[in-house]
């Protein structure tokens, strides 16, 4: 008997949970993620146009709070159940959209990438993004057009390099292919047509709430976050699973393992080292529309 939450997800490509976990465990988890993106400084760190961290690939290699964050049981039992299999993690990153300064993230599909770049079959994948701070309307939310995953993977065309205000970051962006596929000009995004066809017939939600809440989202979900023009930072946390079943047939020349994971072994439930909160007890699809 499929759940209400499978067939909410498979209705319309999303779950939010306010509250999954606790708040104390949400600053618990930021303060690591400040001290991990402080402390290692390599390829894994992804920068913005203004020079400050966009994002952190893998932090789980230097963190047993990510590591086993991966695997609490809730969130795989959760995932497990939308995805119907078990499950590795395809990839893990940091997002940090800083005050004021926080760049856009372009109307996209995720799984075009994972298609495209990593070999990945079939979008038996999803997100699960887990909020570090209380995200509101002003320190730019996801916004997400629900049931657009039901499209498919639009057939998108690599956009053109773009020219950059900077010209240290146009050289950075250059100096490695898969920079394209991180930075605030995407190389795959959604043309206007898609994205105002979608929104008319479903509308656009914007997933807002506290600290320790999960939005759980399918890899062909459209979505999109505006810049952070707030004195608020946003950090978030996603843990993108995909299903054993559906492993990579990589390329000759894949990305690097930090973006797209050549360990399958399913993952095993593991306990958090602080207090969580069961999903059991959550209120999910939790909708903000946005007026039109």
């Amino acid at each position: 008997m499929i759940s209400d939450e499978k067939q909410k997800y498979d209705s319309k490509g999303y779950l939010l949970y306010e509250g999954f976990y606790t708040n104390s465990l949400a600053q618990s988890i930021k303060e690591e993620a400040r001290r991990v993106i402080h402390e290692e400084d390599d390829e894994r760190k992804i920068l913005e146009k203004s020079g400050v961290a966009r994002s952190f690939f893998s932090p789980e290699n230097n963190s047993d709070l990510f590591y086993r964050l991966n695997r609490e049981k809730n969130m795989l039992r959760l995932v497990k159940e939308l995805l119907g299999g078990e499950v590795y993690t395809h990839q893990t990153k940091i997002n940090i959209k800083h005050a004021l300064i926080g760049d856009v993230w372009e109307w996209h599909q995720d799984f075009i990438f994972w298609a495209k770049d990593d070999g990945m079959p079939a979008p038996n994948v999803l997100t699960a993004m887990v909020f570090l701070d209380d995200v509101t309307e002003f320190n730019g939310p996801l916004m997400i057009i629900p049931g657009s995953h039901q499209m498919g993977m639009l057939q998108e065309t690599q956009k053109a390099a773009s020219n950059h205000d900077k010209e240290w970051n146009e050289k950075y962006v250059n100096t490695k292919s898969y920079l394209s596929a991180l930075s605030a000009d995407l190389k795959y995004t959604l043309g206007q047509q898609e994205i105002l066809g979608m929104a008319e017939k479903r509308g656009i939600v914007s997933a807002k709430g506290k600290a320790g809440s999960v939005l759980f989202f399918h890899g062909n979900l459209f979505h999109a976050s505006p810049n952070n023009l707030s004195p608020w930072d946003r950090y978030v946390y996603l843990i993108t699973y995909n299903r054993v079943d559906n492993q990579p047939d990589f390329p000759k020349n894949p990305r690097p393992a930090f973006l797209a994971n050549r360990d399958f072994t399913p993952l095993e439930a593991m306990e958090m080292a602080y207090p969580v909160v069961s999903p059991e007890v959550c209120q999910p699809d939790i909708q903000y529309p946005i007026s039109r």
